[in-house]
């Protein structure tokens, strides 16, 4: 009785905050404005982006993010923003789309990945075309493919068709591309991004285990620097302390299937460590991603208290 009357209180308050009027939605106005028009903003740098087509106020769209890291709407293009407000398409998506854009210490490079072509994808298995890391060389507009559609699974996992991805009579073959995506600069000069080329499949909810691999500024001399990702990995992140850090899936056991905390790991692998947990108490399952450092060193991402320090 004692534990009923505790909650009745709750509950006429839940009453109260239901019977009150609902706002009307606010209009969108999806024009952007040029920086200049605003006298409190000073831009004078460009702004790498990428852009994808609206399918109007009522109908949502796919983003490669913790939901579903290996599938996105196609058409998404990387711009390049100017101060004026006039813009580039530096990269079309076309039949694919652009994902992933960050750019190099220097300025001079933009890294991305792309999408071959979404057709036949699905958000359960990704498209069978893939995606692959490029750098774009911003003042000439070169474009350097740095990752390839190569599987390396476990060679003693299964009996496998001869390139893993070909259907055989009695052999195991995997239906779906390779997916490598968020690359990152390292200050050595290679590059970390994830990848799942191995083949491993998750606990449970998504397709595929994403992985921390780093290679060569030219794409060669891959390396798994990720062997502790056994749930999946996304969006590794520069700190300024050399560490990198990175969203992880920690969604094993009796757990809700999209529980993503942060970690930090060194570019060779070692050091890896929790720096903001998946097991936050609330009402709805702890997804932090889309993280990056400010420039007094907290730590912003998307998710529940947002802001960290990554010294804690």
């Amino acid at each position: 009785m004692s534990r009923l009357l505790a909650y009745l209180p709750l509950a006429a308050l839940a009453s109260v905050a239901f019977g009150q009027p609902v706002a009307p939605p606010r209009p969108l106005d999806v024009t952007p404005k040029p920086a200049a028009s605003d006298p409190a903003v000073t831009i004078d740098y460009d702004i790498v982006y990428v852009r994808m087509p609206r399918k109007g106020d009522n109908v949502g769209t796919s983003w490669a993010e913790i939901a579903n890291p290996t599938y996105t709407d196609a058409g998404a293009d990387l711009m390049l923003l100017h101060p004026d407000g006039t813009e580039e398409v530096l990269v079309a998506g076309g039949k694919g789309a652009v994902t992933d854009p960050v750019v190099s210490f220097d300025g001079a490079w933009v890294y991305y990945s792309l999408f071959h072509d979404l057709t036949g994808g699905s958000h359960t298995q990704g498209p069978p075309a893939g995606a692959d890391v490029f750098k774009l060389n911003l003042k000439t507009r070169e474009k350097i493919r740095l990752t390839q559609q190569t599987f390396t699974p476990n060679l003693g996992a299964a009996d496998w068709s001869p390139d893993f991805r070909t259907p055989a009579a009695g052999r195991t073959h995997l239906p779906y591309g390779v997916f490598n995506l968020g690359a990152c600069p390292l200050p050595d000069g290679r590059v970390m991004f994830t990848s799942n080329r191995n083949a491993f499949k998750p606990p449970k909810r998504l397709p595929h285990v994403m992985q921390l691999f780093v290679m060569d500024d030219d794409g060669r001399n891959v390396e798994c620097v990720g062997h502790l990702n056994l749930g999946c990995a996304l969006h590794p992140t520069m700190l300024r302390d050399g560490r990198v850090m990175f969203s992880s899936l920690e969604s094993q056991g009796l757990r809700h299937s999209i529980l993503w905390g942060l970690w930090t790991i060194h570019p060779d692998g070692t050091n890896w460590g929790p720096l903001v947990s998946a097991f936050m108490p609330g009402p709805n399952p702890t997804a932090y991603h889309f993280q990056t450092q400010l420039s007094d060193g907290r730590v912003v991402a998307a998710g529940p208290n947002v802001i960290t320090d990554p010294r804690r």
